[in-house]
Formats: structure tokens, C-alpha cells, sequence
């Protein structure tokens, strides 16, 4: 199954922080066993950039990069027209990086590893969290 993550999710899983939603991490960990393929956003690793160079984060791109060499089972998916145009059928996500997200979501029909109230109240796409 594909599944698309979140910044924070992804953040989250990347230091192995509990903060990561109990059936988020099952995925997370299936998915580095071959069971389930996490894609990620371009937005999510734009996020990832402006958050570490402000030193919100500990993550960087370095550490998403190894990440994802680790295992075949992450793929990146660019934003693309066909998203953009996707993203603007999306009007209960008032953010654009979130409403990006939940575009790509929709665009690929998958649901969104997330615990984000607004995206998670959206009647365009389907989360997975606890």
C-alpha cells in the first residue's frame, strides 16, 4: 500500500521520536521492511530545508538522503501541474504547504500520515495517525 507522510511524521520517524502517531510508526516500519512505500512530497522536503536552516528541526536533507537510500520503499514525488491543479479543488486547508500536501494526497488517491488538525479535518483526503 502507498502511503504519503508529512513533514513532521516523516521528521518524526527520522529520529525515532514518540511523538510519531503509534499507527503511523507501523507504517513507517513496514514499509523500511518492503511491506508498504511511503512517498514524500517535494513540499515536505522544501519544508525540511526552511525548518533545518532555522534550526527548528534536527533533520536536514543529508539525513532524509540516507534515509531514503536505506530503503526503496520512499519515493519522492515532485509538484507537479497535475498536483498544483489538484491542490486547487482543496478549499477546507487554509495553508498552501498543507493544502499541497493534501493535493498530492488526493492527486494520487492515498492517504496522508499526519496528526495536523486542519489537514486531518479536510473532507478531500483520508489521514492516518493513531
Amino acid at each position: 500500500m502507498y502511503y504519503l507522510t508529512d513533514t513532521m511524521a516523516l521528521v518524526w520517524h527520522s529520529q525515532r521520536d514518540r511523538k510519531l502517531g503509534k499507527r503511523a510508526r507501523q507504517i513507517f516500519t513496514a514499509s523500511e521492511q518492503g511491506r508498504h512505500t511511503v512517498a514524500v512530497s517535494g513540499v515536505t522536503l522544501m519544508e525540511v530545508l526552511y525548518l533545518s536552516e532555522r534550526r527548528r528541526i534536527s533533520v536536514n536533507l543529508a539525513t532524509l538522503q540516507h534515509l531514503f537510500t536505506q530503503s526503496s520503499n520512499y519515493v519522492v514525488i515532485p509538484v507537479s501541474f497535475d498536483v498544483v491543479a489538484a491542490s486547487a479543488l482543496i478549499d477546507d486547508i487554509p495553508e498552501l504547504h498543507d493544502r499541497v500536501l493534501a493535493g498530492t494526497a488526493a492527486w494520487l488517491n492515498i492517504p496522508i500520515l499526519t496528526n495536523d488538525p486542519d489537514i486531518t479535518a479536510s473532507r478531500h483526503v483520508r489521514t492516518i495517525w493513531r
